[in-house]
């Protein structure tokens, strides 16, 4: 028996022509060009989000410490015409307040020697820059470096207490620094006569917010030194321009407050609350972010404590 054999046809190899390669190739270089621009955009779009958070942290910092001791304007201490609890001067602010600690901070008398004239002579009742007052029996709550507050009927003075001393028999003495104002407020007595009765002097909490122009950045302060001076700590740096302006009932905007002119609607117990605008410059730069320039952007607060918005709506 014989069989028959048949041979497959060979299939004849070929590679890619030269118009399936080039065309290959574009398609790659194409995805590849378009996959390289998406990864630099992205790129340049995350370090240009970096340098702006880099801002918009400090900016957040700085808006929320300032909403917080703000809302302190006004605690336990009522504004008067000429003596507010907050007040803008310039590129600062500053926020006063009766401190807690727990207790409200006590009100001290001032001590009568009996003498039948209502006031006494010019000056303090144990020197010029010294007064005397009734401790009673509780924990003696000031201490040099304190500011405070001194009333005399309804006029107040800020005074910035250089010694307080204990005189035993229930009484102290306070020596304060004989300045004319105090963050921007009336201190020292000058020619206020003090009264025998209705002469008190209180603790108070300050707050103090400023511009440093020389090395652009924003401080803030709680304490100061014995020539009234702020003991700041850094808040923000790069901080291009800060200003801030009061906000009162009427709906004006002012720089300051006064309770001396001729304008009942711009008084110290007219304000409820302050406008603060503050440009802020990036801490680092970027060559592939604006240009390799430095961002600069501006943020607005605006404040109403509750404390002043009770006065006004009791």
């Amino acid at each position: 028996m014989s069989f028959i054999t048949r041979s497959r046809p060979r299939r004849t190899r070929r590679g890619f022509t030269i118009a399936e390669v080039l065309i290959s190739m574009t398609i790659a270089l194409v995805l590849i060009t378009s996959a390289t621009r998406f990864t630099v955009s992205s790129w340049q779009a995350r370090r240009g989000w970096t340098v702006r958070e880099s801002v918009d942290r400090n900016a957040r910092f700085v808006g929320l410490s300032l909403a917080r001791d703000l809302q302190d304007a006004g605690i336990s201490m009522e504004s008067s015409t000429t003596f507010a609890s907050l007040a803008t001067f310039n590129d600062t602010i500053s926020v006063l307040s009766v401190p807690y600690a727990p207790a409200e901070a006590p009100v001290y008398s001032i001590y009568d020697d009996g003498n039948a004239s209502p006031t006494y002579p010019a000056g303090g009742n144990c020197g010029a820059t010294c007064i005397e007052f009734l401790k009673g029996t509780s924990t003696l709550q000031l201490a040099a470096g304190d500011l405070a507050r001194l009333q005399v009927g309804t006029t107040r003075r800020l005074l910035l207490l250089n010694s307080v001393a204990d005189q035993g028999n229930g009484r102290f003495r306070i020596q304060f620094l004989n300045v004319a104002t105090l963050l921007g407020r009336s201190a020292g007595i000058d020619s206020l006569l003090l009264t025998r009765s209705g002469t008190t002097i209180q603790k108070l909490s300050a707050v103090v917010y400023w511009r440093n122009s020389t090395e652009r950045a924003l401080y803030r302060a709680a304490s100061f030194t014995n020539t009234g001076q702020p003991i700041g700590q850094v808040m923000a740096a790069g901080v291009e321009d800060f200003t801030a302006r009061l906000l009162f009932v009427n709906g004006a905007e002012r720089t300051a407050y006064n309770g001396l002119d001729a304008d009942t609607l711009n008084d110290g117990n007219d304000i409820i609350g302050a406008k603060i605008r503050a440009q802020i410059k990036s801490d680092r730069s970027d060559p592939a972010v604006n240009g390799g320039q430095p961002i600069l952007r501006w943020y607005e607060w605006k404040v109403a404590p509750r404390n002043l918005l009770y006065e006004k709506n009791r």
